[in-house]
């Protein structure tokens, strides 16, 4: 509810400062005395671009704030949209001045004008502005539908979320795998002649090493098979071979062994010598066997060196890593395959999921269609209460083939307002008291559901009297006990069922023109009702009127 309106310098209001009570508020007084102004502060807390023209003559800025009262619902709703609200309270201030100097501030945070927009259109409508009207946005009439689904429809809409964030996911893999696979096709052919390239030489780990020691020995195989039969030679042929020197060394040796055990000793470790020594000349003995010149292997081995070094320059500086670069070649190759089927595979769960989306979507809109034919004839009926027993109000259904977490339905409220008019878009009916009218019925039956918890009628009594003015004031009446309801009048039936009265006057001073306004007593609100009755000619019987329309006699 708006609790507290501030206003400064608007128009010819000079200082204004309310505070309103909860129900039924009616603003009453003379013609041009500024009560369309007030509302026109009010604009400017719900996004009204500021003019200004607004700002007072002689004063250089204009100043409104608004102190608002939020329910629980609100502030959960506020803070789904976005706004971090915390507080019981919202304070919404508007400063600007002739230099073209601007602010906004809400709980004490600047915050832009269609944001402002954005958040007073959940709290706060004015009826009268059709810009400001919550009701004809056609933004809103799939939600406000919405709120009255069951169990049932609130948990199709849950599964319907559900199945959104499933294809979402699929839609994600689809799109890595046709990316990936995307970029390998574009290297395909580059891959699979790399991968032929290596894979042709059949490498084998660590075999560069053992071909560099196999090219040493084939290109020096003269040079070793010489020096080999010549240690063999020293070592072992001979009269004065190494071994037979030994031989002679052990016997002499053994003369003296007999004379002391160290003699012994000695022999017996040039028999160890010998015997070793006899080891190593089968060994070398056995080399020069292997060794022989071989110009047809050489030839290969350095082929086989040349193709490895090749394949270094490309694909890394040892056979492993080569290795290594084969087989990630090898795996983004068969990914083609691999991923062609995934990619089939998710691409079916897509088209399954997508199904089932419509099927849910289908499901739901026989929910809201049935909740749309109840609303229709519900407000019917309040129409017809509000005497526009002519008019007829219908939920236009459009089907949109997309992927929306609202599903397939878009609605828009529709109106005929006379027997034989089309229907038309709620924004598009007549202005004045048809359409306050039109509001109040549709606020008489949006009001549990919307959150919306304050709606201002600018002279919802205009062009009406008689039994329907009657009828709208006690509608007003009922409505005031679910929302904050303020009403600029001139009927004495509104004013009557009022809460609470505020009588907005003109007067002029030092040749300067103010708006005053003040909250009315009991007795101050009797006589104002009836000098609506009767104009300044206040009677005995305009009194007693107003008495009885006020519920006093």
């Amino acid at each position: 509810m708006l609790r507290e309106l501030r206003l400064n310098n608007l128009a010819i209001i000079k200082n204004l400062d309310l505070e309103f009570n909860e129900g039924l508020i009616s603003l009453t007084g003379e013609t041009g005395a500024g009560k369309s102004i007030i509302l026109d502060g009010i604009s400017l807390l719900i996004g009204e671009r500021n003019q200004l023209e607004m700002i007072r003559t002689g004063e250089e800025n204009l100043f409104a704030e608004g102190i608002f009262n939020l329910s629980e619902d609100q502030k959960e709703r506020l803070n789904k949209l976005g706004f971090d609200i915390e507080d019981d309270e919202l304070i919404v201030s508007r400063y600007f001045d002739r230099n073209s100097k601007s602010k906004i501030t809400v709980n004490g945070m600047r915050i832009t004008l269609s944001k402002l927009k954005e958040l007073m259109g959940n709290i706060l409508d004015l009826v009268g502005q059709h810009e400001h009207q919550y009701l004809l946005n056609k933004n809103f009439h799939l939600s406000l539908l919405d709120k009255f689904l069951s169990k049932e429809g609130k948990e199709l809409q849950k599964r319907i979320r559900e199945n959104i964030t499933e294809i979402k996911k699929l839609n994600n893999r689809i799109e890595e795998i046709e990316a990936e696979k995307s970029k390998i096709l574009e290297k395909k052919d580059v891959f699979e002649f790399q991968f032929n390239e290596i894979n042709e030489v059949k490498l084998k780990e660590n075999e560069d090493n053992e071909l560099e020691e196999e090219y040493k020995i084939l290109f020096n195989a003269g040079k070793i098979g010489e020096k080999l039969e010549d240690s063999f030679q020293k070592l072992k042929e001979g009269e004065y071979s190494v071994i037979s020197l030994l031989e002679k060394i052990k016997k002499n040796l053994e003369h003296l062994s007999g004379i002391s055990e160290n003699y012994s000793k000695l022999k017996e470790k040039i028999e160890t010598v010998i015997y070793e020594l006899e080891e190593e000349s089968y060994a070398i003995e056995e080399y020069m066997k292997d060794i022989e010149t071989d110009d047809s292997r050489l030839e290969e081995v350095v082929k086989r060196i040349d193709n490895i070094n090749k394949l270094k320059l490309k694909y890394g500086t040892t056979i492993k890593e080569i290795i290594e670069y084969k087989i990630d070649i090898e795996k983004k190759l068969s990914l083609i395959n691999f991923e062609s089927n995934e990619l089939d595979s998710l691409k079916k769960e897509k088209k399954k999921k997508t199904e089932e989306y419509f099927k849910l979507c289908e499901e739901l809109r026989k929910l809201r269609k049935e909740i749309a034919q109840t609303l229709e004839s519900t407000i019917d009926i309040e129409l017809k209460d509000l005497n526009m027993e002519n008019a007829s109000f219908r939920i236009n259904f459009l089907e949109r083939r997309v992927i929306s977490s609202r599903g397939m339905d878009d609605v828009e409220f529709i109106m005929s307002t006379n027997i034989g008019e089309d229907f038309k878009p709620l924004s598009k009916i007549a202005s004045g008291g048809e359409v306050s009218r039109i509001m109040l019925a549709l606020k008489s039956v949006f009001s549990s559901v919307d959150n919306i918890s304050v709606l201002i009628f600018d002279e919802i009594d205009t062009g009406i009297s008689g039994e329907t003015v009657r009828k709208v004031a006690k509608k007003l009446k009922e409505l005031s006990e679910k929302v904050q309801v303020i009403c600029v009048t001139h009927s004495p039936h509104i004013a009557g069922k009022s809460s609470q009265q505020f009588f907005i006057k003109k007067e002029s001073e030092n040749n300067l023109t103010e708006t005053k306004v003040r909250e009315l007593e009991r007795d101050e609100r009797i006589r104002e009702i009836a000098r609506i009755i009767s104009g300044d000619n206040i009677t005995e019987n305009s009194i007693n009127h107003a008495k009885e329309i006020m519920g006093l006699l």
